[in-house]
């Protein structure tokens, strides 16, 4: 027997004697004292046994700092953005990119980055991404033009590329137990939920006693533990059968994602126009291109054979239609709680702070109920209790006035039942694929719920401002001017500008029809979050049906020098 085929022996039953005197029969030396199994145990404490081991689980809170650290930095960037533009004085068109480019640059780079996962070791990619990460948050800190700020923005978006799947394959790398590796990963998908919970009161506390620079220095230091401690903790892997990456492929599928999901952001915020639509159909031209040279090459970026497995297709479906579902959804509830309840923005904050706590309870119990259900079974109770939170929202609005209470259960339940599809299908997503191609499977999950979200708010939220404009004009007072009127149709904060400056008895009325409009806006935006939602929940049901997680988290041997 080959000595490779004797580690996972070694990992479940004593060698007696016997045996090891009928292997050097054999010619095969002890296999304790080969260089090969001395060489994983050294390098992979992990091998010699499935349990995780204490290293394994220090390493997990090693990686849980890079995900806080993105998921915070998203959040807080909207509320530094007023000193930010005070102090840098950005055009309306930089202000707009300071905000976006980072994502941009994340989305178009995650293919890339998932190969290169891969390619040249998990470990090495993730402290590369976090000294990425460090250069661009103290550029961002130290920017005085605001060309300054949009190449820090593009340092730190290509980082938080290579972070994210470089922290999701380590974590399939150390923990190879079915339950260790569902917490684990839940633990790691629920840090992003807490990050972006407390983003916002973080980033208020800084705000409150230092400049606008503190948001980007705090990063410094949890980039620098993370490079400083990664070394030996985390263990690293990389595709044993090399070579490099094809340019081309990286270039043409950097350019499809950007222009898709350029224009589908494009779409969201300034509603339907010939160059965003041109922008989307360019994207996709180029995503065709880069599908049919996958095909031909021997070693392509993202290996479409993935797709051919139902769980990872199916899966990837699931993510970018719940993103889709619940993304209009969330940006319309927060603008009718503003406009028509007449929150205030402490109440707001506590009312989505309810909403983020919920969601990590429900990322929490994902790994619980995967013990005892099937995937398809868990998705579906999920998807179905998300659903009902929609309902009690769409409830609230059409039926008692926007009652508060409701809307709290509605936007909380939400969140609680939205959370588990994600993680669930994340994790089936890159349990699916092989190991060697588990880099490329996290990047696949990534840009499903990055891209589904971005459609989500382009499709759903456009529909919606039809409805929008379509009621402004119809409850408009008729002595309003229609040029006003016309104008108001746009956005919502639009509308409210163009109540404020006609003034008076007209411009309430006004801003009474901006309420009406706003009102069913929300009505439809909830009607087609839960179409889409039970259209989602009957894919899981159909496509995952009898699939099972695996038994065993396929492991791969730790690349030479890693964590001893």
């Amino acid at each position: 027997a080959p000595v490779a085929g004797l580690d996972r022996l070694l990992g479940r039953a004593s060698l007696t004697s016997t045996s090891v005197e009928g292997l050097h029969s054999m010619g095969v030396r002890d296999p304790v004292h080969s260089p090969h199994v001395k060489e994983r145990q050294m390098t992979n404490p992990d091998v010699a046994t499935d349990r995780a081991t204490w290293r394994a689980w220090l390493g997990l809170g090693l990686l849980v700092l890079p995900s806080f650290m993105i998921a915070t930095d998203i959040t807080m960037l909207f509320l530094v953005m007023p000193a930010l533009t005070a102090d840098l004085a950005p055009s309306t068109t930089q202000m707009l990119w300071i905000l976006h480019i980072g994502e941009f640059a994340a989305a178009g780079l995650v293919i890339t980055m998932g190969r290169l996962t891969d390619k040249i070791g998990r470990r090495r990619l993730l402290l590369l991404a976090m000294a990425t990460y460090a250069a661009g948050s103290g550029l961002a800190a130290l920017s005085t033009t605001p060309e300054m700020l949009l190449i820090a923005r593009v340092l730190i978006g290509a980082a938080t590329a290579a972070a994210s799947p470089a922290a999701i394959t380590l974590v399939r790398s150390m923990f190879v137990r079915p339950r260790e590796f569902g917490i684990a990963f839940a633990i790691l998908m629920g840090t992003y939920s807490v990050g972006a919970t407390l983003g916002p009161p973080l980033g208020g506390l800084l705000l409150e006693h230092f400049s606008w620079a503190s948001v980007f220095l705090v990063n410094i230091p949890v980039a620098l533990a993370v490079l400083l401690a990664g070394r030996w903790l985390l263990p690293t892997y990389r595709d044993p059968a090399g070579g490099g990456v094809d340019i081309l492929s990286v270039v043409l599928s950097t350019l499809a994602v950007l222009a898709v999901v350029f224009g589908l952001q494009e779409i969201a915020a300034n509603g339907l126009a010939g160059r965003y639509v041109a922008a989307i159909a360019g994207g996709l031209g180029l995503g065709v291109v880069f599908l049919r040279r996958q095909r031909r090459l021997a070693d392509p970026l993202l290996d479409l054979s993935l797709f051919a497995n139902r769980a990872f297709a199916v899966s990837a479906g699931v993510l970018f239609g719940t993103a889709m579902a619940f993304m209009a959804s969330d940006m319309m509830v927060v603008q009718y709680l503003q406009v028509v309840v007449g929150m205030s923005m402490t109440g707001l904050g506590l009312l989505l702070g309810a909403a983020g706590a919920a969601a990590v309870v429900g990322t929490v119990l994902a790994p619980v109920a995967l013990r005892r259900l099937l995937p398809s079974t868990v998705l579906v109770f999920s998807l179905v209790g998300a659903v009902a939170g929609a309902a009690i929202a769409l409830s609230a609005i059409s039926f008692l006035d926007g009652s508060l209470p409701l809307l709290v259960v509605g936007t909380t339940l939400g969140g609680l039942f939205s959370s588990p599809v994600f993680v669930v299908a994340a994790q089936l997503v890159v349990t699916s694929a092989p190991a060697r191609h588990a880099g490329s499977a996290t990047a696949v999950q990534d840009l499903s719920a990055g891209t589904g979200g971005a459609a989500g708010l382009a499709m759903i939220g456009s529909a919606a401002m039809v409805v929008f404009a379509r009621v402004l004009r119809a409850d408009a007072p008729a002595a309003a001017d229609p040029d006003i009127v016309d104008a108001a149709t746009q956005s919502v904060g639009g509308a409210l500008a163009a109540g404020d400056l006609v003034g008076g008895a007209l411009g309430q009325q006004l801003r009474t029809a901006v309420e009406s409009a706003l009102t069913g806006a929300a009505q439809a935006t909830y009607l087609m979050t839960i179409a889409v939602a039970l259209g989602v929940a009957v894919v899981a049901l159909r496509g995952l049906r009898g699939v099972r997680l695996p038994d065993h988290v396929e492991g791969e041997p730790a690349e030479v020098g890693a964590a001893r």
